[in-house]
């Protein structure tokens, strides 16, 4: 569907910067603002699924994300962290999203890295954008197209975007607004893995870590039904001056010990978490993976690894709170042993005291008159993943005050 003719007039006047004809900031004004994370997903070496032709190289890609916080100077960051060879974009764009890969006219504008039009980057690292002027508000999709000239057969990504990323045939169509291009789909994040706005020095964001919960599964593809989704339709209704960015590093089928799918939540920590701009709190929802799948006779490893995030959290003087696992009973490799596991992991994160604040998303989604399992209307159907009502009662469990 289109959306409303006023509400894209007025995304076009934000994005060229008509709007954004404000008064120069004061020097302490100026000092006050910041880079905050509006947007993030994590990343990992990308797999090929079957609809998707391997591997990318010589087209352009063009992508979806929904920004969070409002704020100016919009920047992005494009990672090779995966990569095993130099990765050169040679035109990228971002501009507001029409309907699929089509753009809104007058928006899509050159991203510049150092002055430059084009950008290499080594295996092992990331690159910011320059800035780009003008005002980007919260709740706002972007699109970023990306012209990779040369063929990369390992790519660095985020496998469950559930959006819509399109694929063009051979050439450099960054620069166009048209989608005709775009003739392949994915549903996996390519090199982005980061966006931020300049924001008052009073803003920051809220970084959620975790597994498929928090990635998302269970939604409908371009849905946006993420809790972290639900969580900023909340802080959004804040005062401009209360908002925060929300930032996604949930792995699908990710683990807080074990590197399988995605590098272990405590190895990319550092990364996901505490990198981020702006980064005020972390919110870990991670540990079922580890349990549900794992050998553990107690709670005692997860407990441990706790503390480290913990630990490392407080050294950067941020805050970290600690969400309580939800019920899988009913799950194919739920056991009674598996279950006490579950409950001792979750009576110390209530009663622990080691983080900064508690999440209680068990008791939120729970069944009251059998906790083990999920309540019939939150479970998407498998018994340990959440419908899109579960997920929202996620978003509404956090307490806003705590961010």
């Amino acid at each position: 569907m289109r959306r409303p003719v006023h509400r894209l007039a007025m995304a076009v006047l934000v994005m060229t910067g008509v709007m954004a004809g404000v008064l120069p900031l004061s020097p302490a004004a100026a000092e006050s603002r910041h880079l905050v994370g509006t947007w993030s997903a994590a990343s990992d070496r990308l797999t090929v699924d079957d609809r998707l032709l391997a591997p990318i190289g010589g087209q352009t890609i063009r992508m979806v994300a929904r920004t969070s916080v409002g704020g100016s100077g919009l920047r992005i960051r494009l990672s090779n962290v995966f990569g095993v060879v130099p990765v050169t974009f040679k035109s990228v764009h971002l501009g507001l999203q029409a309907y699929g890969a089509e753009i809104v006219g007058k928006t899509n504008r050159p991203l510049t890295f150092g002055g430059r039009a084009w950008v290499t980057i080594r295996p092992g690292q990331a690159v910011w954008s320059d800035a780009l002027p003008g005002k980007i508000s919260g709740r706002q999709d972007v699109v970023i197209s990306a012209y990779v000239p040369t063929t990369v057969e390992q790519v660095t990504g985020h496998d469950r975007a559930y959006a819509t990323t399109y694929l063009s045939t051979p050439g450099n169509h960054a620069a166009g607004e048209s989608g005709e291009a775009f003739t392949t789909t994915s549903l996996q994040w390519y090199f982005l893995d980061r966006i931020a706005v300049t924001a008052d020095g009073g803003i920051g964001s809220v970084v959620a870590l975790g597994d498929s919960i928090t990635d998302g599964t269970g939604q409908g593809n371009d849905a946006n039904r993420r809790w972290t989704d639900y969580l900023y339709q909340r802080v959004g209704q804040l005062p401009a001056k209360k908002r925060v960015g929300v930032l996604n590093v949930g792995i699908a089928g990710n683990r807080v010990l074990y590197t399988g799918v995605g590098p272990s939540a405590l190895s990319r920590f550092k990364r996901d978490a505490l990198s981020q701009p702006g980064v005020r709190t972390i919110v870990v929802l991670e540990g079922i993976n580890d349990i549900s799948r794992g050998e553990y006779t107690s709670a005692k490893p997860l407990i441990e690894a706790y503390k480290k995030m913990i630990k490392l959290a407080h050294a950067r003087k941020l805050r970290i709170l600690g969400g309580t696992l939800t019920p899988f009973y009913g799950y194919s490799t739920w056991t009674e042993e598996r279950e006490e596991i579950r409950q001792e992991v979750n009576a110390w994160i209530r009663t622990g005291k080691a983080f900064d604040g508690v999440i209680d998303f068990d008791k939120a989604v729970r069944d009251p008159g059998y906790p083990a399992q999920l309540a019939a209307a939150y479970d998407h159907g498998d018994h340990i993943h959440l419908s899109d009502a579960g997920r929202r009662r996620l978003a509404y469990t956090v307490r806003l005050s705590h961010l």
